[in-house]
């Protein structure tokens, strides 16, 4: 372990696109919590690229030997979603907290033995949930919490790329390495902020329907690593998701998603419906309060004034808030996804697959 009040030794499991534009720069924008020892990558040519772009000296093609260097106090897992349970459970194992990218896996079973990984050795795990670390999301938060909106009885959330696919033939749309599509990638931020906002309650059923019906487009993906026209290689995940999730308590969530839609492009949000306000959240947007008084309805603004990029800025709150609970050795708090809610999550989003491909309505853990 670093010395006390010296950085946190933290070790790359995976070094993609995504990790070059955000992790990468959000462990820069931190040099008195994080120092980068080491980085594991399979491509010894992509490994060498990372290795140059982050001035780092060690590095490593099998990610056995980086969770193994006594050297290292906390491993980022920024891997393919099905690696995350070996790689995670292997750190723990060897004495290293984690700080694994989201989803926490591609099944819930997976996700359960990440979790007693975890409470067994005594470890940190946490999951790579950023919107948990978004202006909107804390203030949204406080309000359900402070009474605000009243009863929150439902939830409407989405995340709709017109064509946004990642790159074709890569593991994002390989579904025996990402676990599903846009519901397992970008639908595991909905779900999350869903039931972080109401203090995570349990998800007892879920309706959900899947649609491949745009993986010949030939219009390239909006996203810097898309793939462009005319792309080939394997894309056997969904396009398109919708789900219905019954939550404890009588709450209700409905969360729709897309790599690909013919509508206008529509970036991720969340609507509150409460018993005595409404609330939505929009990305890159302030809030907005819908509600009544004196017998008439009003409508307000909460003004945010959160950082841009927000990808970078919201990786670093995270990772700082990771760094202090692995120093610490403190209760993570309500901002921290835990080993525990990963695991539920999974559940549930292993049901609303269940569910998609049976046609009917399915019971959380039946």
């Amino acid at each position: 372990m670093s010395a006390a009040g010296a950085p946190l030794r933290l070790g790359l499991v995976g070094f993609g696109g995504a990790t070059a534009r955000g992790h990468w720069p959000a462990i820069q924008a931190l040099p008195k919590d994080v120092t980068l020892t080491a980085i594991a990558r399979g491509d010894a040519k992509k490994l060498g690229d990372a290795l140059s772009l982050t001035g780092c000296r060690r590095g490593y093609a099998d990610w056995r030997e980086l969770v193994a260097d006594p050297d290292i106090d906390a491993v980022l897992i920024a891997s393919p979603n099905a690696l995350h349970a070996d790689q995670a459970i292997a750190a723990m194992d060897a004495g290293k907290d984690v700080l694994c990218e989201k989803p926490p896996a591609t099944t819930h079973d997976e996700a359960r033995r990440m979790q007693a990984a975890a409470e067994r050795t005594g470890r940190i795990l946490q999951y790579g949930f950023l919107l948990r670390f978004a202006e909107e999301t804390v203030r949204a938060r406080r309000l359900v919490e402070d009474g605000t909106l009243g009863e929150v009885y439902h939830l409407r959330a989405w995340w709709l790329r017109r064509r946004g696919s990642p790159t074709f033939g890569s593991w994002f749309t390989t579904k025996a390495l990402s676990g599903g599509g846009p519901l397992a990638d970008l639908g595991s931020h909905l779900l999350d902020r869903a039931l972080h906002l109401l203090g995570y309650p349990a998800v007892e059923s879920v309706f959900a329907v899947t649609h491949a019906r745009l993986r010949d487009t030939k219009v390239p993906s909006s996203l810097a690593s898309g793939e462009k026209s005319g792309a080939t290689g394997v894309n056997d995940v969904e396009d398109f998701a919708a789900a219905v999730f019954r939550l404890a308590g009588g709450k209700s969530l409905v969360l729709e998603t897309s790599f690909a839609a013919n509508l206008p492009e529509r970036p991720f949000g969340t609507d509150l419906l409460g018993d005595r306000a409404g609330l939505r959240l929009r990305s890159g947007e302030d809030l907005r309060l819908f509600g009544e008084d004196a017998g008439a309805v009003t409508d307000s603004t909460i003004k945010l004034n959160d950082e841009k990029p927000a990808n970078v800025a919201l990786r670093r709150r995270q990772l700082a808030h990771f760094a202090e609970c692995v120093r610490t050795r403190r209760s993570p708090g309500p901002l921290a996804a835990t080993a525990a809610q990963g695991s539920a999550l999974m559940q549930a989003l292993e049901a609303a697959y269940r569910s998609a491909e049976l046609g009917h309505e399915v019971r959380v853990g039946a």
